[in-house]
């Protein structure tokens, strides 16, 4: 039986938890229980073309860091426990598409960013408090490089775009793999 997803656009609360101009982007949110490496591998291989960053914003369990020298995949490490990895390969991709799967079932994020021109020293978070609830900051980044950022979570996906191809939620089914099914009366579609 194939895994469901639904896909809405965000919650408003999920698109305040971001310093990004709102009136740029566009906020969908793509529900779906247990990610799996192949979801994210598929759905940063038909959403964009290589490189993309992935920001690991904590690598807490130390394999991770390991893991990565082990396969000689360069990162830029921002924390002691945080890094930022240009993918710009399909085995970079599959490797570290593994390690955010373990991160974010572990209740961490991991954020994806497309664009031209990013430098990955731009990349690294913040966190603050505002309003009762954590933002993230990203006050390096030229937003106008970003094409498409994702915030990578337990549950999902909340992707901010202003590419055209996936500004709605009826446009994104067309770059999930068909081995999901999806929850149409739970998407806005």
């Amino acid at each position: 039986m194939k895994k469901e997803y639904f896909v809405q656009y965000s919650d408003q609360s999920i698109i305040n938890s971001f310093d990004f101009p709102k009136d740029i982007f566009v906020s969908i949110s793509i529900g779906i229980r247990d990610i799996t490496n192949d979801f994210i591998i598929s759905l940063v291989q038909k959403m964009f073309s290589l490189p993309v960053f992935f920001v690991l914003e904590s690598m807490i369990f130390g394999y991770e860091k390991e893991t990565l020298i082990e396969n000689n995949i360069p990162f830029y490490e921002f924390s002691s426990d945080g890094a930022i990895i240009n993918v710009d390969s399909g085995e970079k991709l599959d490797l570290v598409s593994k390690l955010t799967e373990e991160l974010v079932s572990n209740g961490l994020s991991v954020f994806i960013f497309h664009g031209k021109g990013i430098v990955e020293q731009d990349l690294i978070p913040s966190r603050k408090w505002q309003w009762n609830k954590p933002t993230v900051f990203f006050k390096n980044v030229d937003i106008y490089k970003v094409e498409t950022f994702v915030d990578v979570e337990e549950v999902g996906f909340t992707l901010f775009s202003k590419n055209s191809l996936f500004n709605s939620p009826g446009k994104i089914p067309n770059y999930i793999s068909s081995d999901y099914s999806l929850d149409i009366n739970s998407s806005d579609i």
